[in-house]
This record gives C-alpha cells, sequence and structure tokens, in this order.
C-alpha cells in the first residue's frame, strides 16, 4: 500500500497533469482517508459533516491524512477514517472535496460513480481562449453516440437550459476542425455541467476514439445565446422543458 508521504508526493504532482491525476485517482481507493462527524450524535448511525463551498452548494470535506483532518476540524469535530473505497460508496450521490483547506479537488457525483465503477475520471483540460481569430459553423459530422449521451447526461443536470454542437477551426487553417459542445448554463453551476459531459463522453471515447477533437464551452443563459453559437444557424439537441 502507498504510503501517506507518497500519496502527498503524488496529489502534488497531479495538479494540472491528468495522466498523473488518473493514478492518484485510482490509488486513492486503496489508502486510509479521514472525515468528520459531530462530537456528540445520538442517532447510532455515522452522519458525515458537510460545508456549503463558494459556488453554493454542500461538499462533503475529506482528507488524505489525520493531522489535515485535525487542523481543519478544530474543537468542533471528531475524526473517522475509511478506505477511499469506502467513503465514495457510503456517500454516493454526494459532493466531495479532497483537503479543503489546501485548495483540494472536488469530486462530483457523476465523477464519483465513475471512479467506482471504473477506476477511472475523465481527465479535464482547460484551455485559456488564444483570443486567435476562429471560423465557426454547422458540423459536417459528429459521433452517432455523441447526442444520445450527452442527452441523458444533461437530463440529470437540471441547471442546464440548452445546449449546441457547433464546428470550429482556426481562421488561419481551417483544416484543424474540431467539435464545440456549448453549455447553457448558470456560472455556479458550469463546472460540474462541464464534469458531467466529461465524464458521461469518456467510455466511449476511450472505447473508440473518434477522428475529430471535441471540446466544451459554457454560456450564461441570462445574457442570451452567444453570437458565435447563433450564427451557425443550428438548433440546440436539448432544450429542457420549462
Amino acid at each position: 500500500m502507498i504510503s501517506e508521504s507518497e500519496l502527498e508526493e503524488l496529489l502534488e504532482r497531479a495538479r494540472g497533469n491528468p495522466e498523473v491525476d488518473q493514478e492518484f485517482f485510482q490509488r486513492l481507493l486503496g489508502v486510509r482517508v479521514y472525515a468528520h462527524v459531530p462530537i456528540s450524535d445520538d442517532s447510532g448511525k455515522v452522519r458525515l459533516i458537510q460545508f456549503k463551498h463558494p459556488d453554493g452548494f454542500d461538499a462533503l470535506p475529506f482528507f488524505t491524512s489525520e493531522s489535515k483532518a485535525a487542523a481543519a476540524a478544530g474543537r468542533s469535530a471528531r475524526i473517522v477514517s475509511f478506505t477511499g473505497r469506502e467513503l465514495l460508496e457510503v456517500t454516493r450521490g454526494a459532493t466531495l472535496m479532497l483537503n479543503p483547506n489546501d485548495g483540494g479537488a472536488v469530486l462530483y457525483p457523476e465523477e464519483v460513480e465513475s471512479l467506482l465503477t471504473t477506476g477511472t475520471i475523465a481527465p479535464l483540460n482547460e484551455d485559456s481562449a488564444s483570443g486567435a481569430p476562429a471560423w465557426f459553423g454547422a458540423p459536417d459530422w459528429q459521433p452517432s453516440w455523441l447526442i444520445p449521451v450527452l442527452k441523458r447526461a444533461l437530463a440529470r443536470q437540471s441547471s442546464v437550459k440548452e445546449a449546441y454542437v457547433i464546428q470550429t477551426a482556426p481562421e488561419a487553417d481551417k483544416n484543424a476542425v474540431s467539435l464545440l459542445i456549448v453549455l447553457g448554463v448558470g456560472p455556479g453551476s458550469a463546472e460540474r455541467a462541464v464534469r458531467a459531459c466529461l465524464t458521461s463522453m469518456h467510455p466511449e471515447i476511450q472505447r473508440s476514439p473518434p477522428d475529430i477533437a471535441i471540446d466544451l464551452t459554457v454560456f450564461d443563459p441570462a445574457q442570451g445565446v452567444p453570437e458565435f453559437v447563433s450564427g451557425c444557424g443550428v438548433e440546440p439537441f436539448y432544450r429542457r422543458a420549462a
């Protein structure tokens, strides 16, 4: 079994490195992790403490070491220990946050389910816009599985109002075409919606890598559909019923 210090080192190397990130979460399933419960609890059940994340959702904190858990608890909570797999199984459906005092990782319910059932989490590569001119248009082709998979995922994301698939390429190289999934979702829920879509697509991409890159972006529905989408003349493939 990996030691606590080795796990901490792996976590540091995983930041911004999707390959190491996968290894870290696979190892996390088999090691001891720590969570908080109330100091006094007569319910006879294990009730784990949650906190309100700055983005507005409830998150259940857990920690890679007892010392980190103790520092966060102070005198307001007791510490309990599980294996990573045990904790994820008993908290299915919850959003978890690893080492929150160190700016740790959020695990959304879809990612927890993926980790438990497949041992993997969909990688997230964040690219900031380069500012270079880009071309947008209606897609010429897309994988047959794409829309059904996304519709199933988005049906469970009540914050997503509508979604589109378009294609894009740099103006300087219009042969470098990629698909772009565009989600209409409020800012506070955008990260979870994107990661839910990535999680839903990940098994299909692993089974049959498409010949075209697939990216995601979001817009705030309160601001209206952006011109780069409306100018493509495409209808949303998903729209939440009012």
